[in-house]
């Protein structure tokens, strides 16, 4: 299962999220494991059934004025029981509030990170949120070539030796955009999205049999990458003799599951004298028109559909 532990967050977004430490400091390490942030007003009014411990907490200025008209003493109960759980990972104070005694209290008892931010909290939440879902994203390393296609993430799979880094090659000379070139990082967003992107040490560069590694930022400039892409179509190159059946209408739609997330997937069959490029730029055009439910293939058989029948009557 993925992780941020809290002192990563910190270090990563105290700038652009304003975040300070207020004290805690010994549960730095407390790992974060959900995207999922809570606001703990209600477990502040003595009601615990099915709360969220393993979640953030954000604390507004509504948690924050009931909480400081309780007694000091019932103050430190409800605080105890929310953070002494083992699940429990780190408190952020949202609109500047300052931290009152009870919580400096618990949460250096307990090591809780307490945090803070001048942010308003629904603005802050939502940049939280999608921070912590790119980070904690379940992901899967692939072997292929992703490629943005006419603003279309595309997905080049096939065995080695293939044509694959060729291909992007080809791609990248006509203007469209590389990601990634042999091992395709993907992870999956929240609303079933797949982002992919390159690994660190081979980002930017594309293994082409018999020249070597290119370096595509150096050699076409900074427009001819991109350091990440929805995955919206797979292509699949594979020998001519190996594919039984050759699609030549496309009204069949054929489908890859990554991650749980379908994505279309068509199969062309690799032979001598074929433009894979020009072919990948068409299948890209033509899923932007399915996209936007336009079927070329299914427009057809309707005319026939309908050509048929007339002659019939």
């Amino acid at each position: 299962m993925p992780f941020l532990d809290v002192g990563r967050l910190i270090k990563e977004k105290s700038e652009e999220l304003k975040l300070e430490l207020v004290t805690g400091g010994e549960g730095l390490d407390r790992k974060i494991t959900v995207p999922d942030i809570n606001r703990p007003g209600l477990a502040f009014t003595g009601y615990f059934e099915h709360f969220p411990y393993e979640r953030t907490q954000v604390i507004g200025i509504s948690e924050h004025t009931y909480l400081n008209s309780l007694e000091h003493s019932k103050q430190v109960e409800l605080l105890n029981k929310l953070f002494s759980h083992p699940n429990a990972t780190c408190c952020i104070l949202t609109r500047g509030l300052d931290a009152n005694a009870a919580m400096i209290e618990v949460f250096s008892a307990q090591k809780v990170p307490l945090l803070k931010t001048p942010l308003n909290s629904s603005s802050f939440i939502g940049d939280l949120i999608y921070y912590l879902d790119g980070k904690l994203a379940p992901s899967v390393k692939m072997h292929g070539v992703l490629v943005n296609v006419y603003g279309l993430g595309v997905l080049i799979t096939g065995k080695a030796g293939i044509g694959k880094s060729e291909c992007a090659l080809e791609l990248v000379k006509r203007s469209h955009m590389l990601i990634a070139d042999d091992i395709v990082n993907i992870r999956k967003r929240s609303g079933r999205t797949l982002i992919g992107n390159g690994i660190e040490i081979t980002r930017h560069l594309i293994e082409v049999r018999g020249v070597g590694i290119i370096d595509v930022n150096n050699l076409f400039g900074v427009g001819s990458i991109l350091e990440e892409s929805h995955i919206e179509l797979v292509i699949k190159l594979e020998e001519w003799e190996n594919v039984k059946k050759h699609e030549r209408l496309g009204i069949e739609e054929y489908y890859t599951e990554i991650l749980g997330v379908k994505v279309p997937e068509i199969t062309i069959p690799v032979a001598p004298g074929r433009n894979f490029a020009v072919l990948v730029e068409t299948a890209s055009l033509n899923q932007r028109l399915k996209n936007k439910g336009y079927f070329s293939a299914k427009e057809l058989s309707a005319r026939l559909g309908k050509a048929i029948s007339g002659k019939k009557e």
